[in-house]
């Protein structure tokens, strides 16, 4: 079969796009103050505001997009998917390639600076924007299943870009992705690294504490952390609607991610153009509604969760309330599981909270398969 067709792009947002955009930015209504009692914080809700005053008087988009379109990208047709995705060499006569895959509310741009480093170090790095997110297509009439997704990454790298074999790292999403691109095609992934794993109920009869604790944990963080998750699977146009129209309502269901799930000790690292990049990426596009849709489609018979048979490294990041799996539990999901990692410093966004921490991390996973 032809390799299909790769194109190189640039990002050009028309300027019609950011006019409105101030426009709106102008005229928003903040609902200050805090509401008491509130489930967030009153740094988070400060940070949010400051976030929102530099958007509209200090934020330089073009400057933001000359960075973005420092690196090489391309988009392809795969399976009847736009994809866009970020295609960059390593270093040496044969580099290692690396597939990193992000989830929501992130982007590509979550890995740009990491990319230099890692290719420094010897691979061939390649980011794919989810279908649905940023400059993907947006797939509204596509089923976008776990698996799906895992069949488009690997069609991606080993057909449209010729890589017999590969490694890959993925975070949120991307980590169950990799995870089942490792179920689906294990004969073109060597090996990867999850920071989004999961696990695999033991059997009746046993009975272990730690992953009753776990599993416990697990529900509680549900509880009071996935109010966001719930309403995205279940209401997600209705949101979308309101997210889609506002800037500021926008900004603050993204970034609000950012400032809780990153390490308090990285988080600094978060600077309000990372963080306003990102939303822009989702604003410019018009892609919060379609990313959604992500955990609102019902995953079919295909997608059901099994036992890896690829070499696996899982890294636990340093996010706030975040429980830690038993190694027993990740065992029976990952029975070639050569690494456990839980890191001290670093959280859910690791690549933009530590840059070094992320490159040394992911060297160190894959170092046995590095030319």
């Amino acid at each position: 079969m032809a390799r299909a067709r790769v194109s190189p792009v640039q990002i050009d947002v028309p300027e019609s796009v950011l006019e409105d955009l101030y426009l709106r930015l102008d005229v928003a209504r903040l609902t200050s103050p805090p509401i008491l009692d509130g489930g967030e914080s009153q740094e988070t809700i400060q940070r949010i505001e400051g976030l929102l005053t530099y958007w509209r008087h200090g934020y330089d988009w073009r400057a933001a997009e000359r960075r973005l379109n420092a690196v090489p990208q391309f988009r392809a047709t795969v399976d009847g998917i736009g994809l866009h995705f970020v295609h960059l060499r390593g270093a040496g006569k044969s580099p290692l390639p690396l597939l990193l895959t992000n989830g929501w509310p992130s982007s590509f741009a979550e890995y740009l600076g990491v990319l230099e480093s890692l290719a420094a170090a010897g691979f061939s790095v390649v980011v794919p924007s989810l279908p649905g997110v940023g400059f993907s297509d947006r797939c509204l009439d596509q089923s976008l299943s776990r698996s799906r997704l895992a069949d488009l990454f690997d069609e991606l790298m080993t057909r449209v870009l010729g890589y017999s074999r590969y490694v890959a790292h993925g975070d949120d999403i991307g980590g169950r992705v990799v995870s089942r691109i490792g179920i689906h095609h294990g004969s073109s992934l060597a090996a990867f690294q999850t920071a989004n794993w999961f696990t695999l109920p033991s059997s009746a009869h046993e009975a272990d504490e730690a992953e009753q604790t776990y599993d416990s944990a697990s529900e509680a963080w549900g509880q009071l952390h996935g109010a966001y998750a719930h309403v995205q699977e279940t209401r997600p146009h209705t949101l979308a609607y309101a997210l889609n129209d506002s800037p500021v309502g926008l900004a603050a269901w993204i970034a609000e991610k950012f400032l809780t799930w990153s390490d308090p000790a990285t988080r600094s690292a978060l600077t309000d153009d990372d963080l306003l990049t990102t939303v822009m990426i989702y604003w410019c596009t018009e892609t919060i509604g379609s990313s959604m849709r992500l955990y609102a489609l019902r995953d079919g018979a295909r997608d059901e969760l099994q036992p890896v048979p690829v070499p696996a490294s899982v890294l636990v990041p340093n996010e706030p309330d975040l429980p830690v799996p038993p190694q027993s539990a990740l065992q029976r999901a990952y029975p070639l599981m050569y690494r456990f990692r839980r890191l001290d410093r670093g959280g859910h966004f690791l690549a933009q909270e530590s840059p070094e921490t992320f490159v040394s991390e992911v060297t160190a996973a894959f170092a046995g398969y590095l030319p």
